[in-house]
């Protein structure tokens, strides 16, 4: 037994897993070709996600977010209602329902550039982002444009540098942050394109507001390295939408009456999760490396049976239908790892690859018990965090199920291996 040994059987199992939602979901949707990943314009990405449609985007990490490179480019809400196309002016004006529509009715515009959408079509609460994204509040965007510096110079941070897809003299373009933004022009309120294509990159927040009839957006052009946000716009403006990663909210703590000790944690979705590794000091529970001073970090490894009943009273272990809820709410198992880890290397080895604790999961690499075992009992601290569930193998009775997080790759592994190695546990709050 050990802590990745079936992990080569997993990973094809993982990929086959892959193929089979990806020619199920297209059975349920329509006959599509197989995606084209979309055209590197900026860092390299930690992982590619889809849309509804089967469109590909790059996932990009900045700060504690994870973006998406392009401009959205579907045509149907999550839940695959479609988003209505309009093309005439006054009956772009008129709805008040979520539209699209591509610059100058030219579909060849939305290859680079994505289509442009009116603010319905980005507060819409089916949400045409990709599953576990969302359009951006203000507060995010804020975020990110404070991080890069405020808004004298986060344009620039942001715009594609260049005039492939710029307009001379696209001042202040470096890109450094990867966000790569594309001037995709507008429409405006009375349903005539603005002739701002190339010089104008406009993109939605899904806030309200205060103004009746108005929505929140972010602004660019070609002029500057400035950035507008918080900017009023009428709703029915036709501009870019960008999506960003869910993420945790409400931190907050609990205390184990037990032995006193306080924990961190977060809300993801519709759980509240413990956001570190469980601490508590009972039979069938170790210390990495038999040192004491590893427990305050990274808490006790605990095998199958006592990691079941060591939550504290209003928790239990979670089981893998609560692990997939989580999963999927960030985005699914082969991407939600990044937003769950910890960032940085103080409890991970380099690269941790791809990790900005967006979640506030804050995931730790606690390595692995292996009883009886040459050369030690313990491995891989700083490179695997594992989590134990509360599910047993449906193959094989004497092996539990647990969930993987490494520092090489953005992706989730749920494994199985023997009752009596020593994993991590995170409980989740009662319902």
């Amino acid at each position: 037994m050990n802590c990745i040994k079936q992990k080569g059987i997993h990973v094809g199992l993982v990929a086959l897993l892959m193929g089979i939602v990806v020619l199920f979901s297209a059975g349920c949707k329509k006959t599509t070709e197989t995606p084209e990943e979309p055209v590197l314009l900026g860092n390299d990405p930690v992982g590619i996600v889809y849309d509804y449609d089967y469109n590909a985007y790059n996932l990009i990490t900045i700060v504690d977010q994870g973006w998406l490179r392009e401009n959205m480019k579907a045509v149907h809400y999550s839940n695959g209602d479609s988003i209505p196309e309009i093309t005439g002016n006054s009956d772009w004006v008129n709805t008040t329902e979520g539209a699209r529509c591509d610059y100058n009715n030219d579909t060849v515009n939305a290859k680079d550039y994505g289509h442009l959408y009116n603010w319905h079509a980005a507060h819409d609460t089916r949400n045409l982002c990709p599953e576990g994204f969302h359009v951006p509040v203000n507060g995010e965007w804020n975020k990110l444009i404070d991080y890069l510096g405020g808004w004298a110079v986060a344009g620039g941070k942001m715009k594609e540098k260049g005039t492939t897809h710029w307009t001379w003299p696209n001042s202040g373009a470096n890109n450094s942050s990867g966000f790569t933004a594309l001037p995709g022009g507008s429409r405006n309120n009375g349903g005539v394109f603005g002739d701002d294509m190339g010089t104008f990159a406009a993109i939605w927040s899904s806030s309200n507001a205060p103004t009746s009839g108005y929505g929140y957006a972010v602004g660019m052009d070609n002029e500057g390295g400035d950035i507008a946000n918080n900017d009023e716009m009428d709703e029915t403006w036709g501009l870019s939408i960008r999506c960003v990663q869910n993420s945790g909210s409400n931190p907050g703590q609990f205390i184990d009456n037990r032995d006193g000790k306080v924990y961190k944690t977060i809300e993801i979705g519709t759980q509240t999760w413990m956001a570190e590794n469980l601490n508590l000091d009972t039979a069938g529970s170790w210390v990495y490396n038999d040192d004491e001073a590893n427990a305050a970090t990274y808490g006790r490894l605990y095998d199958f049976a006592t990691a079941g009943k060591v939550c504290p009273e209003g928790w239990h272990l979670p089981d893998t239908v609560e692990w997939n809820k989580l999963l999927s709410y960030l985005g699914g198992y082969w991407i939600a790892s990044g937003t769950m880890k910890e960032a940085g290397t103080d409890h991970w080895n380099s690269p941790n690859y791809g990790a900005t604790n967006g979640s506030g999961f804050a995931a730790l690499a606690a390595g692995c018990r292996i009883p009886n075992s040459y050369p030690s009992d313990y491995y891989y601290l700083k490179v695997f965090a594992n989590f134990w569930t509360s599910s047993t193998s449906k193959y094989v009775p004497t092996e539990g199920v647990y969930e993987q997080l490494e520092n090489q790759t953005i992706m989730v592994w749920p494994l199985t291996d023997d009752k009596g190695v020593g994993y991590s546990v995170r409980c989740v709050k009662n319902n």
